[in-house]
């Protein structure tokens, strides 16, 4: 063996085998722009998670921009999808089943329940006051009503719930009805929350019983039928992020009422008491299994969506709104409900299997402690519901990095093992080397 030589290149080894055993993460590229989902409501208590989330400034972790749209009025929302103004929104039932019926919007979610939004309203002079389930208190009465609408197919049904046979009229008055209710017209008023409270800080009272009958009507989140057809996975992610801004909203309800009554004072120019909104607040969303179990079938037969959908769909083509009526099926889209609960189902399995990897690269004797930080941090973010598919990928790359420290942890090892086995060859050698050197001396 040349010694000699050997002694020339051993300090070469370890700068040809170090950098073997050099730890750290891949680099990521840089993310580009996020894409931009436009979304549509107009000024109601359901606009509202859709406001907490942008406060938040929160619609990054959807993975997503939104560009939120007010528009004044129900029927110029509806008008203006068709020319493509806007992706994705939450719209009134009635204009949301006659979009849905004409091909314009497919719906793909609902918010909470309408109905108690809607209030049938008296004044305090009227000598009939019903605190009581006594609902021929309103026979011979006119009630005045906007119509069609969503209020008037409500009335309807109370009135054919209640009544045997119901003796109300129901008065379609020129304008708006409030103001024809204020100004002496009629007996009663069936009007939607937020002109009722309003009528209500005005000295009128709201019957209570008419609140506590059980019908449902959605607040309907819909996309364009373009847009839920070629941006699938843009609408799942809206739908998770209003979804959290309802969470937003029952975690603290005191300031989710404070932003409403902040909005109505600037889009409305109204000023509505907190503490009236805070009741609405508390009664008018659905959590996230009730929005999932209004697109379930029922014993086999149609969804309650599908139900809201044929009635609405009847009523629209017996006031002559529609010529004829579609199969709700064909506009209503209960399987992006499904997908919502699989991304949830397959973020827990994500986690349980990071958390696998961390656990084994641990035991290869590396320092875990940052990857369990992350491990926390998008445990919180699902808790959260701060969106399924950005955690699913956050833990994807804290399980790829955990893996990939295991395995340098496990290279490193085998470099010890050649380390020794180096420093064994010179060791052998300087002992060789002075063995020679002592036997030429002599």
């Amino acid at each position: 063996m040349n010694w000699r030589f050997l002694r020339k290149i051993a300090p070469l080894l370890a700068l040809v085998i170090l950098p073997c055993v050099k730890s750290g993460y891949a680099a990521v590229a840089p993310v580009g722009q996020l894409p931009t989902v436009t979304a549509s409501a107009t000024p109601s208590l359901y606009v509202l998670p859709l406001l907490m989330v942008s406060d938040q400034n929160e619609w990054k972790d959807f993975g997503i921009q939104v560009n939120l749209k007010i528009y004044p009025q129900d029927e110029e929302q509806a008008e203006r999808v068709v020319g493509s103004e806007w992706d994705v929104g939450v719209m009134d039932p009635y204009y949301a089943i006659k979009a849905g019926n004409e091909g314009d919007i497919a719906i793909v979610g609902t918010g909470g329940n309408m109905a108690g939004l809607f209030y049938v309203l008296l004044r305090k002079e009227n000598s009939i006051f019903p605190h009581r389930q006594d609902f021929q208190a309103l026979a011979g009465k006119d009630i005045l009503c906007p119509a069609p609408s969503a209020e008037h197919l409500l009335l309807s049904l109370f009135l054919g719930k209640s009544m045997e046979s119901p003796p109300s009229k129901i008065a379609k008055p020129q304008g708006d009805p409030g103001e024809a209710f204020l100004k002496g017209k009629g007996d009663f008023a069936l009007l939607r929350s937020p002109r009722a409270l309003l009528a209500i800080q005005q000295g009128m009272t709201s019957w209570p019983d008419f609140r506590k009958q059980e019908f449902f009507f959605p607040a309907c989140l819909v996309a364009s039928a373009s847009y839920a057809d070629t941006r699938k996975t843009l609408v799942i992610r809206w739908l998770e992020g209003y979804a959290r801004g309802i969470r937003i909203i029952q975690k603290d309800p005191s300031r989710a009422a404070s932003r409403l009554k902040t909005f109505y004072e600037q889009t409305l120019k109204i000023e509505i008491p907190q503490r009236l909104l805070e009741m609405e607040i508390t009664e008018g969303f659905f959590n996230e299994k009730k929005q999932e179990e209004a697109f379930r079938s029922i014993g086999g037969g149609p969804s309650a969506m599908d139900g809201f959908a044929n009635r609405m769909s009847d009523y629209q083509v017996r006031m002559k709104i529609l010529k004829s009526k579609r199969d709700p099926g064909e506009y209503i889209l209960g399987k992006v409900c499904d997908q919502l609960a699989a991304l949830r189902g397959e973020a827990e399995a994500q986690f349980k299997q990071t958390q696998k990897s961390i656990d084994q690269t641990e035991k290869e004797g590396t320092k875990v402690e940052n990857f369990r930080r992350q491990l926390g941090e998008a445990r919180e973010q699902m808790e959260e519901g701060r969106g399924c598919l950005t955690v699913i990928g956050t833990l994807a790359n804290l399980m790829r990095g955990a893996e990939q420290a295991r395995v340098e942890a496990q290279r490193f090892k085998k470099f010890r093992l050649l380390e020794i086995g180096v420093g064994g060859i010179l060791v052998a050698y300087y002992a060789g080397y002075v063995a020679r050197r002592r036997k030429g001396r002599k």
